[in-house]
């Protein structure tokens, strides 16, 4: 199976989990967030995220300097789960674009109920709070996209 990333970014954080070996590498100071970013964009496999158009796109241009999210060039094959989860949850009637739904923790709570892992060692608050949104957006790809590609 190819390999697989769910990535998450806030202000001060690039959060990456590889979602086979359930790794989280996160990238805080100013040259780990360009190396997370690079490692984002220069994947080749499967590019998970969570309504990445609106926020992490544009952040990945923030940092890696880049005019717009148009001239990203992703060498992966991206999934965003919040568009994913909207279209099976909400599907277009008459050729109407779908429902955005909720954010994360109400689209994974809908699906899981509550978090019930704990996170990786070593981590500080706003660490913990970045690998859950990395950690929810990788069993949102688990449950509605893996399967597909095992096929």
């Amino acid at each position: 199976m190819e390999d697989s990333i769910a990535f998450d970014l806030g202000k001060t954080i690039v959060g990456i989990l590889d979602i086979g070996s359930g790794h989280y590498s996160r990238y805080r100071t100013r040259c780990e967030q360009i190396e997370g970013a690079t490692r984002i964009i220069s994947f080749s496999g499967n590019i998970v995220s969570f309504n990445a158009d609106k926020f992490d796109f544009p952040r990945i241009c923030e940092i890696l300097e880049v005019e717009s999210p148009q001239m990203l060039k992703l060498c992966g094959n991206h999934n965003d789960m919040m568009e994913i989860t909207s279209r099976i949850r909400w599907p277009s009637k008459n050729g109407q674009g779908f429902i955005k739904g909720p954010g994360l923790k109400e689209t994974y709570k809908h699906y899981f109920g509550s978090l019930c892992i704990a996170p990786p060692p070593d981590l500080d608050e706003y660490e913990i709070s970045n690998w859950e949104d990395c950690y929810m957006t990788a069993e949102l790809w688990k449950k509605w996209c893996q399967n597909e590609l095992l096929s």
